[in-house]
């Protein structure tokens, strides 16, 4: 089965905004139209690649070829995959009080470990408005932590929080 780049999926490299993490832009770069699974496959475990490639596809940056049809044994793999190409984007509004909460643990982290480097993902964050811009923000927050010498070491345990807040669940005193 053959994959190519969808408009997200070019968007990704052309703007400075990343959406995506290491391996999800790793597969994508290499989906060009031509290459098959079994061609990707030679760059990356099979179960890893399939679960990356599910997700590129069920979140638009990737799409089959038009009039390709999928096989028959990839037909329940993916299900109903968005087509974010020419629809623009219309997410509801999330909750306000799980808005508030992420939002205070990233701009209350980014103070702490990224200091005067974190000034542009505190602007960011601060000016999120729905779901969607909310969870690019987060992404890039998470990376700037993840390189951050002193965020590092954090940035597993406050993904967890900002999960947990996501998903409506309550979060300890301790953050």
């Amino acid at each position: 089965m053959v994959y190519e780049k969808s408009r997200l999926g070019f968007n990704e490299f052309t703007n400075n905004k990343r959406t995506l993490g290491v391996r999800e832009r790793q597969v994508l770069l290499l989906v060009n139209g031509v290459r098959n699974l079994d061609d990707l496959n030679k760059f990356f475990k099979k179960d890893l690649l399939l679960d990356t490639i599910k997700k590129l596809e069920t979140e638009g940056y990737i799409q089959l070829p038009y009039g390709q049809q999928r096989p028959p044994e990839f037909a329940n793999t993916f299900q109903n995959p968005l087509v974010l190409q020419d629809i623009p984007s219309k997410t509801e509004p999330i909750c306000s009080t799980k808005m508030a909460t992420v939002k205070a643990i990233l701009i209350e982290a980014t103070d702490d470990y990224l200091g005067i480097m974190g000034r542009g993902i505190k602007a960011n964050i601060e000016t999120c408005d729905n779901e969607n811009n909310l969870r690019q923000t987060i992404s890039n927050w998470h990376m700037a932590m993840r390189e951050s010498k002193l965020g590092r070491e954090s940035a597993s345990f406050l993904m967890e929080q900002i999960h947990k807040a996501l998903e409506g669940e309550t979060i300890s005193a301790e953050t």
